[in-house]
């Protein structure tokens, strides 16, 4: 009550008196302040404490509250400095945007993520073991203190300017983008390189963890993501930067001190995606050495003999087995379709291949995947019962590459003149076996519809164009006048199966030019390249094959075919450089083109 009755006066004396300060000299005791109570100040105790009978403490060196003089100008002037130089950088590289709704904040200088373990300087885009807030490592971080200048203390009061666009190799990528990307790939690439098990990819990317060592599933990751983005008008202006990155990472794992007879099967698949990418998106010559590395990685790993006695791998899972079985498929058939465009000799033999053929494509996604047959019993048999169109792509890529051999050996026998009749021999044996495995696709398309399945009406169209191959060896290694017969009849079987072509060609249109396979061009274009020889015979008044026909509805017919094919090819030009090429070759070759 004494306490009150003097805090009461007290307060009702400087409520009376006029310029007085409402706070008491001196420092308030530590109780008052614990007890937020007002302190009358009383020396040696005051008024609360003495009524409650406690020591009375004062401590008189407490810090003063606020910042110091001058630090509130220090830190507008860094601030001030760090983003001008942030601006600067991002002027040359505006335009880009990310397409999240997430602000994310970059530093002005070079303090790039890079992949955990893996020292290479590239930047990284996300990381499934990255969960950071986004504004760690601001500006406030990253910059050093600078001494205010008058010019930077001039920003008072100081605001934030809008963020500028995000430079290209701080792109952010969260999980929606993420997920766009994964189910584009298999939406659009898997059914044309069928090499990953879904579970098994997930499943790696959910227990993704950071190590020491260089990151196979990221190089991967990124391969897929680059070529699905080959394949899509949505993420067209991230497609160099992501394939940029990729090279990065999986030139930097080339370049790491690993075990050199270690492959990783991770490493194959991203050099094939890449290959494919650049035959895509790039340029032939790139995407070759790419490829030829991939095949070089092919042979290091083993996987041409992944079913030779004594190579299994103990506790392998079957899944893991028949993914390495199906990018050895995928590089063995890439080699043959290179080869057969650029004339090239082949690189995987076939000879040597001790792999079997690919398990179905359910009983592979179900983590079951049932054991094929070996290539050489599939071709001597004619049966192609249950194989997965893989396999089928393998076998008529196997008929390609050896129709290629056959046309290379034929050259070096005509130049050194050895040549003899075992040129038409080892033509009807090829196309004996040709006709035997478009006769299986005929009948087993119906099982699995070919006009819904990217992959089995490449593996019919790939296999007329090798029969117009064969009528294009045999139009310029057979001509001798005993066998004028022959090459007759091959030049009509070539124009059926170049109309064949066409018809597939307009087939799929209705499954979409984005779902083809990247190579889809090279069987349009040795099609086109037969209707165009068709066209030229007629208009020279040499057709040489009257079971054919001549007459005006034929004609009319064949020409409208060929039209076909090259408005087929000018729809995929777009985003296909292949389809680029041999469009710009026939064009070359015939100026009635141009009209059509």
């Amino acid at each position: 009550m004494a306490a009150a009755r003097r805090t009461g006066q007290g307060s009702s004396h400087r409520a009376g008196t006029t310029g007085q300060p409402r706070q008491l000299p001196g420092a308030a005791c530590e109780q008052c302040r614990k007890r937020k109570l007002r302190c009358d100040r009383q020396r040696p105790q005051c008024g609360t404490c003495a009524d409650v009978g406690i020591i009375c403490e004062v401590n008189n060196n407490r810090l003063a509250r606020g910042p110091k003089k001058g630090d509130l100008k220090a830190l507008r002037s860094r601030i001030a400095v760090a983003l001008e130089r942030r601006l600067s950088i991002d002027h040359a590289e505006e335009g880009l945007t990310m397409l999240t709704g997430d602000p994310v904040t970059t530093t002005a200088t070079d303090g790039l993520t890079t992949t955990p373990g893996c020292e290479t300087g590239s930047p990284i885009l996300a990381l499934p073991c990255q969960h950071q807030p986004l504004w760690q490592d601001g500006i406030h971080v990253q910059v050093s203190p600078l001494t205010p200048t008058p010019a930077c203390s001039s920003f008072a009061p100081f605001k934030f300017p809008p963020t500028p666009p995000l430079p290209p190799k701080k792109t952010f990528i969260d999980d929606l983008m993420r997920a766009d990307l994964d189910q584009l790939y298999f939406d659009r690439v898997h059914p044309n390189i069928p090499i990953l098990n879904h579970w098994q990819y997930f499943s790696k990317t959910q227990r993704t963890t950071c190590t020491d060592g260089p990151d196979y599933a990221l190089c991967l990751q990124y391969a897929m993501w680059t070529l699905a983005m080959a394949l899509s008008s949505q993420f067209e202006n991230l497609r160099e930067i992501f394939y940029t990155e990729t090279r990065k990472i999986l030139d930097a794992i080339d370049m790491a001190d690993c075990d050199a007879h270690l492959v990783r099967i991770e490493q194959v698949q991203a050099w094939l995606l890449v290959a494919f990418y650049e035959f895509a998106r790039s340029s032939y010559c790139r995407a070759s050495i790419s490829a030829g590395r991939a095949f070089r990685l092919v042979q290091l790993a083993g996987l041409h003999q992944l079913d030779q006695p004594g190579n299994t791998i103990e506790g392998e899972e079957p899944v893991v087995t028949e993914e390495k079985r199906r990018t050895f498929w995928v590089a063995y058939c890439l080699d043959r379709l290179i080869s057969l465009r650029s004339r090239c000799p082949l690189t995987l033999t076939e000879e040597v291949v001790c792999t079997r053929l690919p398990s179905p494509e359910l009983a592979f996604q179900g983590g079951h995947p049932i054991p094929g047959c070996f290539l050489s019993d599939a071709i001597a048999s004619g049966n192609h019962d249950f194989l997965s169109p893989l396999a089928e792509v393998a076998i008529v890529a196997t008929i390609s590459g050896r129709a290629l051999s056959h046309c290379q050996s034929s050259s070096v026998e005509r130049a050194s003149g050895t040549s003899s009749l075992d040129f038409w021999l080892r033509h009807e044996l090829l196309d004996g076996v040709l006709r035997g495995a478009l006769d299986s696709l005929s009948m087993n398309s119906p099982l699995v519809p070919a006009t819904d399945d990217p992959m089995l009406l490449f593996a019919l169209m790939m296999a007329h164009a090798t029969t117009i191959f064969l009528c294009q060896i045999a139009e310029a290694l057979g001509v001798d006048s005993h066998c004028t017969a022959a090459v007759m009849e091959y030049q009509h079987r070539g124009t059926h199966a170049a109309r064949e072509i066409a018809g597939f060609a307009r087939a799929h249109e209705h499954i979409g030019y984005f779902k083809a396979h990247i190579f889809l061009p090279l069987a349009i274009f040795l099609g086109a390249s037969q209707l165009t020889a068709d066209r030229k015979r007629r208009v020279g008044g040499h057709d040489t094959y009257p079971n054919l026909g001549s007459d005006a509805e034929n004609e009319l017919s064949v020409d409208g075919e060929l039209e076909f094919c090259i408005d087929a090819l000018r729809k995929i030009q777009s985003f296909n450089n292949l389809a680029r090429d041999h469009l710009a070759v026939l064009e070359s070759q015939d100026v009635g083109l141009c009209g059509l």
